[in-house]
């Protein structure tokens, strides 16, 4: 697509998201109980639904479209999984070990684990570290694929279409952080509501969102573009959005809350640029879908 189409698209992809959060805001009043499930769901599905107009009616849009599973989406779906569990119990063991926090699940020993709440696959109680692994990585299999249900309704409008145009245009670098930046600001009306960051809306909007989503862009489009599919990213999406929130929120703080989103952005970081690094390995133009002027 040109560049020009890939900002319409934004727009309407932003119309679309904006109109659906500012709607159920208005009925709601703000997105902290399951009734707004159904309007979340709808937010998130919006920029696939823009994204198949564009494919149906704009024949350039259709270039690229990284769609389909392919083999290395398998290991690359267990990375997916993997990385955002991984720093779930990163930030669980940074504040423990500042005295910043505990966790509310899990007590540690030498030689086992005790399990004190959370919905783990292969049960809680005292287990030994060996099946507390496999009941972690379980469970985070688990609820990623649960959440593919929500998640593919970003991801395939963020990673599988608009990524590669977005690439093809700016370039990889300048390509990525504009999309995390978009991505960002897409969720801006629940953002300024308080949904993610309920004790500092405007920072966490304009500041610590952005900085985290850039990061995962990078993730996230380096296991796109390594898979040749937006698979992987939305099983990292989902995991995102399950066991690492679930393991994070859980954890008992003894210091503002702000710490924790903090640590948690030092963290995203050090995630985008270990994959910015991964992307500058591969070879310039790969896996990106031919240019084309309309």
């Amino acid at each position: 697509m040109s560049l020009r189409a890939v900002v319409i698209y934004c727009l309407l992809a932003l119309a679309a998201s904006w109109g659906i959060q500012y709607g159920g805001l208005a009925v709601l009043g703000a997105f902290d109980g399951p009734e707004a499930g159904p309007w979340l769901l709808a937010t998130m599905w919006s920029p696939t639904v823009v994204a198949l107009g564009f494919i149906a009616f704009h024949p350039p849009a259709r270039r690229g479209v990284l769609w389909k599973p392919t083999v290395p989406s398998i290991p690359l779906g267990l990375v997916a999984v993997g990385v955002p569990t991984l720093t779930a119990f990163a930030l669980v063991a940074v504040f423990e070990a500042l005295g910043w926090g505990d966790s509310g699940w899990f007590d540690f020993a030498a030689g086992s684990v005790t399990i004190t709440g959370g919905p783990w696959k292969l049960g809680q109680g005292a287990q030994n570290w060996p099946l507390f692994i496999g009941n972690v990585a379980l469970t985070g299999i688990w609820f990623a694929v649960l959440n593919l249900q929500a998640a593919v309704g970003e991801e395939f409008a963020w990673r599988g279409f608009l990524q590669g145009h977005v690439i093809n245009r700016l370039g990889q670098t300048v390509g990525l952080t504009c999309l995390g930046l978009f991505w960002s600001f897409w969720h801006l009306p629940s953002l300024l509501s308080g949904y993610n960051y309920p004790d500092h809306p405007v920072l966490g909007a304009l500041v610590l969102f952005p900085v985290t989503l850039v990061a995962m862009a990078f993730f996230y489009g380096w296991l796109t573009l390594r898979a040749r599919s937006f698979w992987p990213a939305a099983l990292a999406h989902g995991a995102a959005n399950s066991i690492e929130i679930g393991v994070i929120s859980n954890i008992k703080l003894t210091v503002p809350s702000l710490y924790l989103d903090l640590v948690g952005l030092c963290a995203a970081v050090l995630v985008g640029l270990l994959a910015w690094w991964a992307l500058g390995r591969r070879p310039a133009g790969r896996d990106l879908p031919p240019a084309t002027p309309a």
